[in-house]
């Protein structure tokens, strides 16, 4: 079926987040219509209600989606799957509609306010008004994911890690068997090969030693290794890939492979044994990243019209984009485009002309009295504004809420890095970078280098829920006070 293929060699993540929100969907629009079924079947059943009063009486919608939603996530409901058939389709609906209804049968056996005879009678309906809706949605979702996939999102990007006549002909096959979702950028040469080209009509990105700068200029999604590469430099580029976020494939089993995902797969005309990194526990990934979609979409809202506001007061006080846009280290090393509002003249000194006025030491460039900044950019500033437009990397998952501030590309290494301060960069490219953290909170700009880093490690060792909420609820405080910001 061309579905199941198109999202098995696409985008999972643009299926799942869809098939979630089709899903919500189909269970608001289940309830409503379940309503309306038990007021419609008034003469024939013992208790007659009207519409105000069963949406009084039956369980709340919010209450059975904001459970359904926990349980979902906690079975994993929307993990990848490579292969999808109708049975699987029917299947997948059948688990939600059973969720939905035994959540709906706990909330009334434990309120005591909801009338017993007419949920009962509601739940006869909801049952197979939500099946019939959440299988609906799931075709409704794979098409919308797939037209998406097929006409508007960028291919895949692959690269081929090898040498000699098998990665020529490999490639060329990739290429020929290619359906628009993907991209072969070329190939990666093993440091400890005696090969100077892989093939004439293949595209020679660097070697396995440059191997994270390559991955981050090239933007690579996918690394496929070949058995032309040594076990030193397999071993090398699998720890690479690992850390930062690339799916590492090869025909043949690793051993011995620390947080990563194996995931089986038929691409390419070839088996191959996929490596997908795992950092953080399952559970610990979905509940930090419901927080950060849930709280960044109700930001986005209410402060719509302050963005709004923003963006005209810099179109009028100075020339230039509205948004400043910079290449930012983020996790794994990888890198992001991060958003800001402009906060500075768009034809000012550039920052090289004045790194020796920098007040500050290693990876950081600050100065108190920056003659770049724009009056209005010396405003948002002091208050953080200029940091909101960050909130879209939250949705796009490039950032979390809360985490290590993301750096400037260039003030680190190529792969991400830091030779000078290895195990702090190793540390703090595990988890998504944040718009506000420790360092936020205790100083922002005051603070040095050394206690940035110590602020880092603090807070990847003793992640916790409580602890991101902590540094939420601290923040206003911080940006109003102004301490620290220029």
């Amino acid at each position: 079926m061309l579905w199941p293929n198109l999202i098995a060699a696409g985008r999972w993540r643009v299926f799942a987040r869809l098939h979630f929100v089709m899903d919500v969907a189909a269970l608001m629009a289940a309830w409503y219509l379940a309503i309306t079924l038990r007021v419609w079947m008034n003469p024939w059943m013992p208790v007659q209600i009207s519409a105000t009063q069963a949406r009084i009486l039956v369980p709340h919608p919010l209450v059975i989606l904001g459970l359904w939603t926990v349980t979902a996530a906690w079975i994993g409901l929307y993990k990848k799957r490579r292969l999808w058939s109708a049975a699987h389709a029917l299947r997948r609906a059948i688990e939600s509609d059973i969720i939905a209804c035994a959540l709906a049968i706990v909330v009334t056996f434990f309120s005591k306010e909801i009338g017993n005879d007419v949920s009962r009678s509601f739940l006869l309906f909801f049952g197979p008004v939500s099946l019939f809706l959440l299988t609906l949605s799931f075709y409704v979702a794979m098409f919308i994911s797939c037209t998406i996939e097929s006409r508007w999102m960028e291919p895949k990007r692959v690269a081929v890690l090898g040498a000699g006549e098998e990665v020529t002909s490999f490639v060329r096959n990739i290429e020929s068997a290619a359906t628009g979702t993907l991209k072969v950028r070329g190939v990666i040469l093993p440091e400890t090969s005696g090969h100077p080209r892989s093939g004439a009509a293949v595209r020679v990105l660097g070697t396995t030693r440059h191997l994270a700068e390559v991955i981050n200029r090239e933007r690579l999604d996918q690394l496929i290794c070949m058995s032309s590469v040594s076990s030193r430099d397999f071993e090398m580029c699998s720890a690479i890939s690992n850390r930062m976020g690339v799916t590492f494939s090869h025909p043949i089993a690793a051993p011995g492979w620390d947080n990563v995902r194996f995931e089986f797969s038929n691409e390419y005309g070839l088996g191959l044994l996929d490596a997908e990194p795992v950092h953080f526990t399952h559970g610990q990934q979905i509940v930090k990243r419901i927080v950060d979609v849930v709280l960044s979409s109700l930001l986005l809202i209410l402060l719509a019209p302050l963005l709004l506001t923003l963006s005209l007061l810099i179109r009028l006080t100075s020339p230039g984009p509205i948004f400043y846009l910079s290449p930012r280290v983020g996790k794994g090393g990888r890198h992001f485009m991060f958003w800001k509002f402009r906060s500075m003249y768009a034809d000012g000194p550039r920052r090289d002309d004045l790194r020796r006025s920098n007040e500050r030491e290693g990876h950081l460039f600050k100065m108190r009295n920056d003659p770049r900044v724009t009056p209005l950019g010396r405003f948002m500033r002091r208050f953080s504004l200029d940091e909101l437009p960050q909130l879209f990397n939250v949705i796009t998952g490039e950032m979390s809420l809360v985490g290590p501030r993301p750096l400037p590309a260039e003030d680190m290494d190529p792969d991400g890095l830091s030779r000078e301060h290895t195990a702090w960069a190793e540390q703090r490219v595990q988890v998504r970078p944040g718009i506000t953290g420790i360092w936020q909170i205790r100083g922002r700009s005051d603070l040095s280098f050394e206690q940035m880093v110590e602020f880092d490690l603090d807070y990847i060792r003793s992640w916790s829920l409580g602890l991101d909420i902590r540094i939420l609820l601290e923040t206003p405080l911080a940006v109003f006070s102004g301490r620290g910001a220029y």
